[in-house]
């Protein structure tokens, strides 16, 4: 009996130190999901632009051929973004001189109250595009003003934060951004974007072959569903043009891998609609795919954001 009764002391004294010794452990770490972006282009219906000029546009939109500042047009688009699962959206700004740049700057403010208006959770932010600037140099102290003072302050509750600050992203070129070395300004987390070596984030990058191995990129990575810029450049650059080689399957799958591996937090797509070059998600009417479903890339890109959310919530169970 007193065996007994020392035995299940012992038990009891050995469990009671077990559970001790998980109190004491670290909490799981919780799996985060990338933030989602996507570029987002508003020269539609601007005066001097293409204006869906027949020679240089073989895919149309299902919304057809819109003006950019439309605010019913705006809505369904932040509404298919949002349905998407896309966390932020980084508008493509042109300047504030000609009437081309102030179009786009005035859709960009339409943005902004369309968003704020409908309360569509989603984020918004500026990436400052090689504009026609006045004199020798860019004024980047007036840029970083117009935006903060234009776009950041009064849409507070809407503007992105990348890593605390407002992000500002700047598009790599060589008189805007030169070597990579440009002016920074304290109230934003400036980001360079293209294909240069000196960039932090990534544009489009096609070559999914070699990505795995590395990443030069400040842990972002981009999505494209193919490139076409055959009807409006030479000479031109031209990858899946009628998606039949899984380019875009390809890029998520390797996104999400070096999500997975922990190697990057954001994942960019471009774009939603820069038809010119043909990147578009947006749901449209397309000039040479066999999938004749204007939904296509939609559906596709929903589903892939849908599977990392799933995988998230999976595990942090």
């Amino acid at each position: 009996m007193k065996r007994w009764l020392v035995a299940v002391l012992i038990c009891i004294v050995i469990v009671s130190a077990f559970v001790a010794y998980l109190i004491t452990l670290p909490p799981p770490s919780k799996v985060v999901a990338p933030k989602i972006g996507i570029f987002y282009y508003l020269w539609y219906g601007a005066p001097d632009s293409d204006n869906w000029n027949a020679s240089k546009f073989i895919d149309y939109p299902v919304l057809g051929n819109y003006s950019s500042s439309n605010a019913t047009v705006i809505k369904q688009q932040l509404i298919w973004m949002k349905d998407a699962g896309i966390d932020f959206v980084v508008i493509s700004w042109w300047g504030f001189y000609s009437p081309y740049e102030q179009f786009i700057d005035n859709a960009t403010k339409q943005v902004f109250e369309v968003a704020e208006d409908n309360m569509t959770n989603l984020k918004f932010a500026i990436m400052v595009e090689p504009f026609n600037k006045t004199g020798n140099s860019y004024d980047y102290s007036g840029i970083y003003d117009h935006i903060y003072d234009e776009f950041v302050v009064p849409y507070s509750s809407i503007y992105y934060n990348y890593t605390t600050m407002p992000l500002i992203c700047f598009f790599n070129d060589e008189n805007l951004t030169d070597n990579g070395s440009i002016p920074l300004d304290r109230r934003f987390n400036t980001v360079l974007v293209g294909q240069s070596p000196y960039v932090q984030w990534v544009y489009t990058d096609l070559d999914y072959y070699v990505q795995p191995s590395r990443v030069p990129y400040t842990n972002e990575i981009s999505v494209t569903p193919r490139f076409d810029d055959s009807r409006y450049r030479t000479p031109s650059c031209v990858v899946d043009p009628n998606l039949t080689q899984g380019t875009y399957d390809k890029e998520w799958e390797n996104a999400i891998k070096l999500w997975k591996d922990g190697r990057i937090d954001t994942i960019m797509i471009t774009s939603w609609n820069e038809y010119v070059e043909r990147t578009e998600i947006e749901p449209h009417y397309d000039g040479t795919a066999n999938n004749t479903d204007p939904y296509f890339l939609y559906d596709k890109t929903k589903d892939y954001i849908n599977q990392i959310q799933q995988f998230a919530e999976q595990e942090h169970l």
